[in-house]
């Protein structure tokens, strides 16, 4: 391959555009609306089917009748250019339209995290209306159920704000009559995985104890009877999910007649558009979509601006390397809107290439295999522990996987060792693709870089996008970005990656700056020849006294805190994290440091320490608390100790999410120590379970959360299933 590194700086020479189309690169393909881009993107493809959801298709000119729609709602509603619009809403058909039909009339689509943090309903509104308040939302449009649990509570406040109207949507508005009884059968199909699931884990440990003579036959058979006796049997579940939807339509009837605000149904709001209009609004860098980084970051999950330009130039970068679908290839929609990663790259550009979306509004996070056994997807975007949990499930081993066509993760990384054995599973089961991944951040809409063909490499997290420059500056200064460069003697450099791309947001919220910019450093450079490769769009020189040049580089950089390699040919190479962060199983960004300040700030606790460990049952990455108690503090009762540090410290904290809530938590003396006097992390990884640590048990699917169940270390080893 044709070796690029000339200058030795990567952000100059850029040796990975050796495997893109520059000619094709350097091509502009920009609209000023988002929408109107997507709708010539699918010209002529009317009869294809752009969504199916629940026995409901719709073809891509029925689509964008919907979408226009949207905008007449909205316009009937009196939204203009520029006001923001809260969305607390899940994957539903009309989510999407509404987003569209708000960036046609230049409105911003405002998504947050659907999902409530805790069962405690003022907690969660609390933490809405923090939002609200820090992001000047002018409308609400939400889930019935969001209503209820994170609005209903702060309703006057809403009005004292000037929010005095609410739209709301039901997960059923577009479900046929069939597909309303398809849902209840995905009832009962959760719970017998989940029954299976739990048995699967108790048998082994029953098991166990009996080769090790702790339990006699009598006791072993008592054991596995009373076992099947407490799995829940599929008719209650179905009874139980029947009984909870007739109980949130009364408590939602009755909500409505109690309001002090207006509350309106989107079904009833397009009843009412027959002679409305609309105005489309033309302007690139019109900011059209606020999503939310996945951690939070101090008070509140980081709203990240997006532009009609951003969120164009990264899905047509992805086109550039020949990232687009076919036109009717079917892909499951799962990943939320509130993330680029969802909004953008699991969604925009599904309807860029004229595919299906197959909208999925709730599933249990760790039985995604089901989804894929159900809907047969060819496209399946994933995180990395979704993605392995599937070499586990049951239902897939015998399962023909031909049908795939493009299988792709993002949102943390893999192992070559798990990846091989993911991509030998998969061809074992008829797929014939290797899997594909990614590289990014909300801040650029999802995707900067990607592993494709030739530069497809394990451990690698391929090359940037065509119009994207990611480089390596120095780690350890803070308030500049210094370019690291490439020396004879060096085949790999290591440093933190910054990127400069149009789809970068601008970074501002009001008079906030949410993410920083900056410039890199001048360079000096000796050979002449570097200029002629310049692109003066971007660089500008000049010669010094001594016949040196200096370039400078006119772009603004954002910082990623990834620590990463590159090589000379232009591949990245996944690290670590700055901050010690890491991703749970679902993709949400767990940021250790956050977690242990709360937690400290108990009077129970003298230091906390928070490390990812591998949970079986979730199938992957989750959050373990090491904690030493105060010296003070009487032991005798650690249930209850347990009990308030996440009550006090997490669930009733306007800033904590519960996904934040370690699922173990060890209680220990004293932490272990570096020889810099520093806490030892790795020691802290390595022990991994020991089974002394107490469990924090949270039922939850994508969408909702239930009851907490803290369970102590099983002493009595006969009451394994208590």
């Amino acid at each position: 391959m044709e070796k690029r590194n000339i200058s030795g700086y990567p952000h100059i020479d850029k040796p990975w555009m050796q495997f893109h189309d520059e000619e094709l690169a350097n091509k502009e393909d920009m609209h000023a609306n988002l929408t109107e881009y997507l709708k010539s993107k699918t010209k002529g493809l009317d009869d294809n089917i752009a969504t199916v959801y629940y026995g409901n298709k719709t073809n891509y000119g029925e689509f964008w009748q919907k979408v226009n729609n949207a905008s007449k709602a909205m316009s009937v509603l009196g939204i203009d250019a520029n006001d923001r619009v809260m969305n607390l809403v899940p994957n539903i058909p009309e989510s999407g339209e509404i987003f569209l039909g708000a960036a046609q009339i230049g409105a911003i689509s405002d998504f947050i995290d659907p999902r409530p943090d805790s069962m405690d309903l003022i907690a969660n509104a609390k933490k809405v209306l923090e939002l609200i308040d820090f992001e000047k939302t002018n409308h609400i449009i939400a889930l019935d159920q969001c209503y209820l649990g994170m609005l209903k509570p702060i309703e006057n406040e809403l009005k004292e704000r000037g929010i005095d109207r609410i739209v709301t949507l039901s997960a059923a508005d577009s479900m046929t009559p069939f597909g309303k009884l398809d849902y209840l059968k995905d009832v009962i199909t959760y719970n017998n995985l989940k029954n299976n699931r739990e048995k699967y884990e108790l048998e082994k440990e029953i098991e166990k104890m009996y080769k090790n003579g702790e339990l006699t036959k009598e006791e072993e058979q008592e054991l596995r009877r009373e076992l099947d006796s407490r799995l829940l049997k599929w008719y209650r579940a179905l009874s139980e999910k029947v009984k909870l939807m007739k109980k949130m339509d009364e408590k939602y009837n009755e909500a409505v007649k109690s309001s002090s605000i207006e509350i309106i149904k989107y079904a009833d709001l397009l009843k009412s558009i027959n002679y409305a209009n609309y105005r489309s609004v033309y302007n690139p860098n019109q900011i059209i979509y606020i999503a939310h980084t996945s951690g939070t970051s101090g008070a509140r999950p980081k709203p990240i601006t997006l532009t009609s330009e951003n969120l164009i130039s990264g899905t047509e970068q992805l086109g550039k390397i020949g990232r687009f679908y076919s036109p009717n290839e079917k892909i499951l929609h799962i990943l939320p809107y509130f993330s680029p990663l969802g909004g953008n790259n699991n969604y925009i550009l599904n309807l860029a290439s004229g595919a299906t979306n197959i909208e999925i509004p709730e599933f249990e996070i760790n039985e995604i295999g089901y989804l894929i056994k159900k809907y047969r997807p060819n496209v399946f975007l994933a995180t990395p522990s979704w993605l392995l949990s599937l070499m586990h499930c049951k239902y897939l081993q015998k399962m023909d996987l031909s049908f795939i066509n493009r299988i792709v993760y993002g949102g943390d990384s893999m192992t070559k060792e798990d990846e091989e054995k993911l991509n030998a599973w998969l061809k074992a089961h008829g797929c014939k693709v290797s899997v594909e991944k990614g590289h990014g951040m909300s801040e650029y809409g999802g995707c900067g870089s990607y592993s494709y063909k030739d530069y497809n490499r394990y451990d690698s997290i391929g090359v940037p996008l065509p119009n994207t420059t990611y480089t390596l500056v120095n780690p350890d200064v803070d308030d500049r970005l210094e370019p690291l460069k490439f020396t004879d003697d060096k085949e790999r450099l290591l440093g933190e990656i910054a990127v400069t791309s149009d789809a970068v947001t601008p970074g501002v919220l009001d008079d906030h700056i949410i993410v920083p910019k900056y410039k890199m450093a001048d360079v000096e450079v000796t050979d002449k020849a570097i200029l002629d490769k310049l692109d003066k769009r971007y660089f500008s020189f000049e010669m010094t006294e001594r016949g040196t040049y200096i370039i400078r580089d006119n772009r603004d950089y954002m910082r990623t805190r990834d620590i990463a390699e590159m090589d000379r040919d232009g591949l990245f190479y996944f690290h670590s994290r700055k901050d010690r962060s890491f991703s749970r199983f679902d993709g949400y960004k767990v940021k250790p440091y956050e977690i242990e300040k709360v937690i400290e700030e108990s009077p129970l606790v003298k230091y906390c320490r928070i490390v990812p460990y591998y949970d079986e049952a979730m199938r992957g990455i989750m959050p373990k608390a090491h904690i030493v108690l105060d010296d003070s503090v009487d032991q005798s009762d650690i249930k209850e100790i347990t009990k308030e540090i996440i009550e006090e410290q997490i669930l009733k904290n306007p800033q904590m999410s519960s996904r934040q809530i370690p699922r173990k938590v060890k209680y220990r003396d004293s932490l272990p120590m570096t020889k810099n006097s520093k806490t030892n992390f790795n020691a802290l990884i390595n022990e991994g379970l020991d089974g002394t640590e107490i469990s924090v048990n949270v039922e939850e699917t994508n969408i909702s959360v239930g009851k907490i169940d803290i369970i102590l270390p099983r002493q009595d080893k006969k009451k394994v299933l208590k």
